[in-house]
């Protein structure tokens, strides 16, 4: 009895754990844990464009974690040292604060080669993303500085540790307390004034000069990049392919002029024109004697091409708003214009003939009856 107990206490605990292993594989996708974020991965050399200059982005690194000062460190400076853009890991690591203040800033990244930190704002997503590439202000050569002088009114541009300012509405004709600074490197004349830093923070950056890292320019739209659309071309038909839209019975009705496959359903009842069977068939020698082809080809669909003929690009499949069919009222017009023409001839023929007979049939009843009396 116990050894009939413990077989069917294993096989019930064999069967609750195949149960739950295929359930575990059969878990919907999206309910899948996400793949992990990780912060931005930054080197010492793209880290020191983040220096706080002039009020701009802060950023320091502490064993190897990147944090955002911006807010904490006017122009990237702390108790006089510049730490903005920097590895300030030897800093912290003597002030009797550094946990406390770390805990409070916002991580940003990571240093190169340190252990990478996880975005826990954001989820991974298995669509496909786009990413812009920031667009950064000009970056100017000592010549091309040279050429903003301010001289006579004109644009007058400074350089000051690598930045370009515009100083057009702020030095009259590029000079300065009796300086032509205009044009120049101004750091040195910059370093040694009391009041350089508030002045530098007033002015519009306009670039940086050659050698020092590039600014972002925050006011410019990234380009958009339209990836382009590869045509698509409209079915080819073979002579074979072509003879199944005949028309019959209402159906759809195709004809073929020199390799155009065009769609006739509409303009040809049953596939037919002036008693010929034209649906499904290749009817460019038709055409070729008829004096108004060209006019009734114009307003017919274009479907494909006849094999051995050069393809048609489909333009109702590009981003063009393009179409290749035309306005149905109008074909409709120049159709029945055409047809009415045809009509009318064929009409005034058979017309013709029958006032002939009947014309004759009345004279010789008239004659034979005057005859008679």
């Amino acid at each position: 009895m116990r050894k009939l107990f413990l077989v069917f206490t294993v096989l019930s605990i064999s069967l609750f754990l195949v149960a739950c292993g295929s359930n575990e594989e059969n878990l919907p996708l999206n309910e899948n844990p996400a793949e992990t974020v990780y912060l931005p991965v930054f080197t010492l050399a793209e880290l020191s464009a983040y220096s706080g200059a002039n009020g701009s982005t802060a950023y320091i690194a502490v064993d190897g974690v990147i944090y955002d000062v911006t807010n904490e460190y006017t122009n990237g400076q702390h108790q006089g040292m510049q730490l903005g853009g920097t590895d300030a890991s030897a800093a912290f690591a003597s002030s009797p604060h550094s946990a406390s203040t770390l805990a409070s800033l916002p991580i940003v990244g990571t240093l190169e080669g340190s252990p990478r930190v996880i975005d826990t704002t954001k989820t991974a997503s298995t669509s496909q993303t786009t990413t812009t590439e920031p667009v950064y202000l000009p970056i100017f050569t000592l010549v091309e500085l040279s050429a903003y002088t301010g001289a006579q009114g004109t644009t007058a541009y400074i350089a000051v540790n690598g930045v370009v300012y515009n100083v057009t509405n702020v030095f009259s004709n590029g000079q300065h307390q009796g300086m032509q600074l205009g044009g120049t490197d101004a750091t040195a004349i910059f370093s040694s004034s009391p009041h350089s830093m508030s002045l530098l923070a007033t002015l519009p950056i306009v670039g940086t000069l050659e050698g020092f890292s590039p600014i972002i320019d925050e006011t410019a739209t990234p380009p958009v990049v339209e990836t382009p659309v590869d045509p698509v071309n409209l079915p080819v038909f073979t002579l074979g392919e072509l003879e199944t839209f005949t028309g019959a019975n209402g159906t759809t009705a195709y004809i073929a002029v020199n390799g155009v496959v065009y769609d006739v359903t509409n303009a040809f009842t049953n596939g037919q024109h002036q008693g010929m069977q034209l649906g499904g068939t290749d009817a460019s020698a038709i055409f070729a004697s008829s004096p108004h082809s060209e006019s009734f080809l114009a307003n017919l669909r274009v479907v494909g091409s006849l094999e051995g003929f050069p393809v048609i690009v489909d333009s109702t499949d590009l981003n063009t708003g393009g179409s290749n069919s035309y306005d149905d009222d109008d074909y409709d017009d120049d159709y029945d214009d055409d047809h009415d023409e045809y009509e009318d001839d064929d009409h005034d023929e058979y017309e013709d003939d029958d006032d002939d007979d009947h014309d004759d049939d009345h004279d010789d009843d008239d004659h034979d009856e005057y005859e008679d009396d």
